[in-house]
Protein backbone atom coordinates (compact mmCIF):
# COMPACT_ATOMS: atom_id res chain seq x y z
CA UNK A 1 0.00 0.00 0.00
CA UNK A 2 1.39 3.28 -0.79
CA UNK A 3 2.23 5.80 1.77
CA UNK A 4 1.31 9.11 2.09
CA UNK A 5 1.84 12.63 4.18
CA UNK A 6 -0.47 15.92 3.31
CA UNK A 7 1.33 18.46 3.80
CA UNK A 8 -0.88 22.03 4.03
CA UNK A 9 0.77 25.27 2.15
CA UNK A 10 -0.93 28.88 1.54
CA UNK A 11 -3.09 28.34 -1.74
CA UNK A 12 -2.83 24.67 -1.64
CA UNK A 13 -1.63 21.21 -0.96
CA UNK A 14 1.57 18.94 -1.22
CA UNK A 15 1.48 14.94 -1.07
CA UNK A 16 4.74 13.36 -0.11
CA UNK A 17 4.97 9.20 0.26
CA UNK A 18 5.72 8.98 3.97
CA UNK A 19 2.89 8.72 6.44
CA UNK A 20 0.26 5.04 5.86
CA UNK A 21 -2.86 6.53 4.36
CA UNK A 22 -5.22 4.66 2.34
CA UNK A 23 -5.96 6.65 -0.96
CA UNK A 24 -9.69 7.62 -0.43
CA UNK A 25 -8.24 9.39 2.57
CA UNK A 26 -6.53 11.36 0.65
CA UNK A 27 -9.38 12.12 -1.86
CA UNK A 28 -11.34 13.10 0.90
CA UNK A 29 -8.77 15.38 2.51
CA UNK A 30 -8.44 17.11 -0.67
CA UNK A 31 -11.90 17.46 -1.66
CA UNK A 32 -12.28 19.06 2.35
CA UNK A 33 -9.65 21.48 1.73
CA UNK A 34 -11.15 22.48 -1.72
CA UNK A 35 -14.34 22.89 -0.14
CA UNK A 36 -12.59 25.08 2.95
CA UNK A 37 -10.51 26.77 0.50
CA UNK A 38 -13.97 27.82 -1.71
CA UNK A 39 -16.24 28.71 2.06
CA UNK A 40 -12.76 30.63 3.37
CA UNK A 41 -12.93 33.07 -0.24
CA UNK A 42 -17.41 33.09 0.28
CA UNK A 43 -16.51 34.22 3.63
CA UNK A 44 -13.48 37.20 2.42
CA UNK A 45 -15.73 38.33 -0.02
CA UNK A 46 -18.46 38.63 1.84
CA UNK A 47 -16.90 40.63 4.69
CA UNK A 48 -15.00 42.70 2.50
CA UNK A 49 -18.47 43.84 0.97
CA UNK A 50 -20.05 44.53 4.18
CA UNK A 51 -16.95 46.93 4.83
CA UNK A 52 -17.22 49.03 1.99
CA UNK A 53 -20.92 49.01 2.80
CA UNK A 54 -20.12 50.09 6.61
CA UNK A 55 -17.73 52.88 5.32
CA UNK A 56 -20.62 54.62 3.31
CA UNK A 57 -22.61 53.88 5.81
CA UNK A 58 -20.37 55.80 8.80
CA UNK A 59 -19.71 58.52 6.15
CA UNK A 60 -23.63 59.82 5.28
CA UNK A 61 -24.90 60.06 9.06
CA UNK A 62 -28.13 58.20 8.29
CA UNK A 63 -31.03 59.29 10.63
CA UNK A 64 -33.02 56.52 12.00
CA UNK A 65 -35.95 57.43 9.97
CA UNK A 66 -34.09 56.86 6.79
CA UNK A 67 -32.71 53.99 8.31
CA UNK A 68 -35.67 52.37 9.01
CA UNK A 69 -37.09 53.15 5.37
CA UNK A 70 -34.00 52.16 3.79
CA UNK A 71 -34.20 48.77 5.35
CA UNK A 72 -37.90 48.69 4.05
CA UNK A 73 -36.93 49.82 1.02
CA UNK A 74 -34.38 46.69 0.78
CA UNK A 75 -37.12 44.22 1.51
CA UNK A 76 -39.28 45.37 -1.28
CA UNK A 77 -36.45 45.16 -3.58
CA UNK A 78 -35.30 41.37 -2.14
CA UNK A 79 -38.81 40.10 -2.39
CA UNK A 80 -38.79 41.69 -6.51
CA UNK A 81 -35.51 39.49 -6.78
CA UNK A 82 -37.31 36.57 -5.59
CA UNK A 83 -40.46 36.91 -7.78
CA UNK A 84 -38.24 37.10 -10.51
CA UNK A 85 -36.31 34.22 -9.49
CA UNK A 86 -39.93 32.47 -9.31
CA UNK A 87 -41.00 33.24 -12.57
CA UNK A 88 -37.85 32.44 -14.37
CA UNK A 89 -37.15 29.13 -12.88
CA UNK A 90 -40.41 28.46 -14.23
CA UNK A 91 -39.58 28.16 -17.53
CA UNK A 92 -37.78 24.64 -17.59
CA UNK A 93 -37.68 24.73 -21.86
CA UNK A 94 -35.26 27.61 -22.15
CA UNK A 95 -32.31 25.42 -20.14
CA UNK A 96 -33.94 22.24 -22.40
CA UNK A 97 -33.23 24.18 -25.81
CA UNK A 98 -29.78 25.52 -24.59
CA UNK A 99 -28.69 22.27 -23.43
CA UNK A 100 -30.17 20.58 -27.04
CA UNK A 101 -28.22 23.92 -28.80
CA UNK A 102 -24.77 23.01 -26.74
CA UNK A 103 -24.82 19.36 -28.20
CA UNK A 104 -25.69 20.89 -32.11
CA UNK A 105 -22.74 23.10 -31.88
CA UNK A 106 -20.58 20.49 -30.16
CA UNK A 107 -21.06 18.09 -33.16
CA UNK A 108 -20.36 20.72 -35.16
CA UNK A 109 -23.99 20.36 -36.97
CA UNK A 110 -26.29 22.97 -38.21
CA UNK A 111 -29.05 24.21 -36.10
CA UNK A 112 -32.27 23.39 -37.19
CA UNK A 113 -34.65 26.65 -38.20
CA UNK A 114 -37.40 25.71 -35.61
CA UNK A 115 -34.61 25.92 -32.64
CA UNK A 116 -33.27 28.80 -33.33
CA UNK A 117 -37.16 30.39 -33.68
CA UNK A 118 -37.61 28.95 -30.01
CA UNK A 119 -34.40 30.13 -28.68
CA UNK A 120 -35.08 33.21 -29.84
CA UNK A 121 -38.80 33.27 -28.15
CA UNK A 122 -37.25 31.90 -25.02
CA UNK A 123 -34.93 35.05 -25.07
CA UNK A 124 -37.31 38.09 -25.56
CA UNK A 125 -39.11 36.11 -22.42
CA UNK A 126 -35.87 36.44 -20.66
CA UNK A 127 -35.16 39.87 -21.31
CA UNK A 128 -39.44 40.92 -20.66
CA UNK A 129 -38.50 39.80 -17.01
CA UNK A 130 -35.29 41.41 -16.26
CA UNK A 131 -36.58 44.50 -17.70
CA UNK A 132 -39.89 44.16 -15.72
CA UNK A 133 -36.98 43.91 -12.79
CA UNK A 134 -35.10 46.16 -13.34
CA UNK A 135 -38.04 49.08 -13.47
CA UNK A 136 -39.26 47.96 -9.93
CA UNK A 137 -35.55 48.04 -8.72
CA UNK A 138 -35.86 51.60 -10.13
CA UNK A 139 -38.76 52.71 -8.51
CA UNK A 140 -37.56 51.37 -5.63
CA UNK A 141 -34.50 53.59 -5.99
CA UNK A 142 -35.96 56.79 -6.92
CA UNK A 143 -37.88 56.33 -3.41
CA UNK A 144 -34.84 56.16 -1.84
CA UNK A 145 -33.15 58.91 -3.41
CA UNK A 146 -36.29 60.80 -2.30
CA UNK A 147 -35.43 60.69 1.50
CA UNK A 148 -31.87 61.16 1.27
CA UNK A 149 -30.39 64.93 1.46
CA UNK A 150 -28.27 66.83 -1.43
CA UNK A 151 -25.70 66.61 0.46
CA UNK A 152 -25.69 62.75 0.96
CA UNK A 153 -26.35 61.89 -2.80
CA UNK A 154 -23.23 63.58 -3.52
CA UNK A 155 -21.19 61.73 -0.98
CA UNK A 156 -22.97 58.44 -2.27
CA UNK A 157 -22.13 59.54 -6.32
CA UNK A 158 -18.43 60.49 -5.32
CA UNK A 159 -17.86 56.82 -3.01
CA UNK A 160 -14.93 54.78 -4.21
CA UNK A 161 -15.20 51.54 -2.85
CA UNK A 162 -12.84 50.68 0.16
CA UNK A 163 -11.80 48.83 2.51
CA UNK A 164 -9.72 50.51 4.42
CA UNK A 165 -11.31 54.39 4.46
CA UNK A 166 -9.13 57.64 4.31
CA UNK A 167 -7.99 59.28 7.46
CA UNK A 168 -9.38 62.81 6.19
CA UNK A 169 -11.57 64.13 3.14
CA UNK A 170 -14.63 62.80 1.59
CA UNK A 171 -15.35 59.19 1.90
CA UNK A 172 -13.76 56.16 -0.24
CA UNK A 173 -10.80 55.90 -2.38
CA UNK A 174 -9.89 59.35 -3.52
CA UNK A 175 -9.01 60.13 -7.01
CA UNK A 176 -6.29 62.46 -5.51
CA UNK A 177 -4.41 59.38 -3.66
CA UNK A 178 -4.30 57.22 -6.86
CA UNK A 179 -2.89 60.55 -8.57
CA UNK A 180 -0.18 60.49 -5.60
CA UNK A 181 0.19 56.60 -6.00
CA UNK A 182 1.04 57.13 -9.96
CA UNK A 183 3.39 60.27 -9.34
CA UNK A 184 5.78 58.41 -6.83
CA UNK A 185 6.02 55.95 -9.78
CA UNK A 186 6.86 58.68 -11.99
CA UNK A 187 9.92 59.30 -9.68
CA UNK A 188 11.01 55.58 -9.37
CA UNK A 189 11.13 55.76 -13.37
CA UNK A 190 12.94 59.26 -13.69
CA UNK A 191 15.71 57.84 -11.55
CA UNK A 192 16.35 54.75 -13.30
CA UNK A 193 19.55 54.00 -15.74
CA UNK A 194 18.07 53.49 -19.03
CA UNK A 195 19.15 49.89 -19.82
CA UNK A 196 17.01 49.14 -16.41
CA UNK A 197 14.23 51.10 -17.53
CA UNK A 198 14.09 49.65 -21.32
CA UNK A 199 14.18 46.08 -19.48
CA UNK A 200 11.36 47.01 -17.10
CA UNK A 201 8.86 49.32 -19.20
CA UNK A 202 6.72 46.34 -19.86
CA UNK A 203 6.29 45.05 -16.93
CA UNK A 204 5.60 48.30 -15.23
CA UNK A 205 3.13 49.62 -17.59
CA UNK A 206 1.64 46.08 -17.52
CA UNK A 207 1.35 46.65 -14.07
CA UNK A 208 -0.27 49.60 -14.47
CA UNK A 209 -2.64 48.54 -16.76
CA UNK A 210 -3.82 45.89 -14.60
CA UNK A 211 -3.99 47.82 -11.52
CA UNK A 212 -6.96 50.40 -13.40
CA UNK A 213 -8.43 47.77 -15.87
CA UNK A 214 -10.48 46.91 -12.88
CA UNK A 215 -11.86 50.37 -13.17
CA UNK A 216 -12.50 50.84 -16.49
CA UNK A 217 -14.38 49.81 -19.39
CA UNK A 218 -13.43 48.85 -22.55
CA UNK A 219 -15.50 48.19 -25.68
CA UNK A 220 -13.17 46.76 -27.91
CA UNK A 221 -9.51 45.48 -27.98
CA UNK A 222 -8.50 48.39 -29.70
CA UNK A 223 -9.44 50.92 -26.65
CA UNK A 224 -7.44 48.58 -24.27
CA UNK A 225 -4.46 48.81 -26.30
CA UNK A 226 -4.89 52.49 -26.91
CA UNK A 227 -5.08 53.09 -23.17
CA UNK A 228 -1.59 50.52 -22.96
CA UNK A 229 0.30 53.09 -25.21
CA UNK A 230 -1.14 55.98 -23.29
CA UNK A 231 0.38 54.05 -20.45
CA UNK A 232 3.67 54.08 -22.65
CA UNK A 233 4.04 57.24 -23.92
CA UNK A 234 3.58 58.93 -20.30
CA UNK A 235 6.45 57.09 -19.01
CA UNK A 236 8.46 58.21 -21.38
CA UNK A 237 7.31 62.01 -20.80
CA UNK A 238 7.87 61.62 -17.72
CA UNK A 239 11.88 60.60 -18.66
CA UNK A 240 12.24 63.64 -20.80
CA UNK A 241 10.89 66.15 -18.81
CA UNK A 242 13.25 68.27 -16.54
CA UNK A 243 12.96 68.46 -13.24
CA UNK A 244 11.07 71.86 -13.24
CA UNK A 245 8.52 70.51 -15.93
CA UNK A 246 7.83 67.30 -14.30
CA UNK A 247 7.50 69.01 -11.09
CA UNK A 248 4.70 71.56 -12.54
CA UNK A 249 2.58 68.68 -14.96
CA UNK A 250 3.38 65.62 -12.60
CA UNK A 251 -0.21 65.78 -11.24
CA UNK A 252 -1.40 66.05 -14.92
CA UNK A 253 0.14 63.57 -16.44
CA UNK A 254 -0.92 61.09 -13.63
CA UNK A 255 -4.46 61.89 -14.59
CA UNK A 256 -4.27 60.98 -18.20
CA UNK A 257 -3.77 57.45 -16.54
CA UNK A 258 -6.86 57.29 -14.02
CA UNK A 259 -10.59 56.03 -15.42
CA UNK A 260 -12.39 58.79 -16.67
CA UNK A 261 -15.98 58.87 -15.21
CA UNK A 262 -17.54 58.47 -18.32
CA UNK A 263 -15.57 54.91 -18.53
CA UNK A 264 -16.42 53.94 -15.07
CA UNK A 265 -20.10 54.32 -14.98
CA UNK A 266 -21.71 53.25 -17.93
CA UNK A 267 -25.41 53.83 -17.54
CA UNK A 268 -27.28 50.62 -19.58
CA UNK A 269 -31.38 50.36 -20.14
CA UNK A 270 -32.97 49.51 -16.57
CA UNK A 271 -29.91 49.70 -14.31
CA UNK A 272 -29.36 50.91 -11.04
CA UNK A 273 -27.48 53.98 -9.79
CA UNK A 274 -24.82 54.12 -7.05
CA UNK A 275 -27.87 54.49 -4.53
CA UNK A 276 -29.70 51.13 -5.52
CA UNK A 277 -26.21 49.75 -5.85
CA UNK A 278 -25.03 50.41 -2.52
CA UNK A 279 -28.28 50.83 -0.41
CA UNK A 280 -30.46 48.37 -2.04
CA UNK A 281 -28.08 45.65 -0.86
CA UNK A 282 -29.42 42.65 1.23
CA UNK A 283 -26.07 43.18 3.13
CA UNK A 284 -26.87 46.23 4.46
CA UNK A 285 -29.63 45.21 6.44
CA UNK A 286 -27.54 43.77 9.61
CA UNK A 287 -25.53 46.93 9.84
CA UNK A 288 -28.84 48.97 9.59
CA UNK A 289 -30.45 47.04 12.61
CA UNK A 290 -27.07 47.25 14.64
CA UNK A 291 -26.76 51.16 13.84
CA UNK A 292 -30.76 51.47 15.11
CA UNK A 293 -30.30 49.40 18.27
Amino acid sequence: MNRYVVVFKRGGIAVKCLKKFPPFFLFIVMISVYCYGSDTIERVKKLNREIVLLNLINGLYLEKGQMKTIIKKIEEAEIARQEFISEFEQNKEFEDLLVELKGILLRGEDIPANLKRRVHQNKQVQYELEDRLGERLLSIESEVISILTPNQLKLIEEYKPCTIPPAIGRIGQSVEGAAEGLVRMFSRIRNMPEERYQNAETFIADLVFDRSVRHMWFKNSQEEEEYRSRIVSTFRTVREMSDKEFLLKKSELAERLLPEEKNVERIRKNRLGKVGRFLLDPALIPILKQRLR
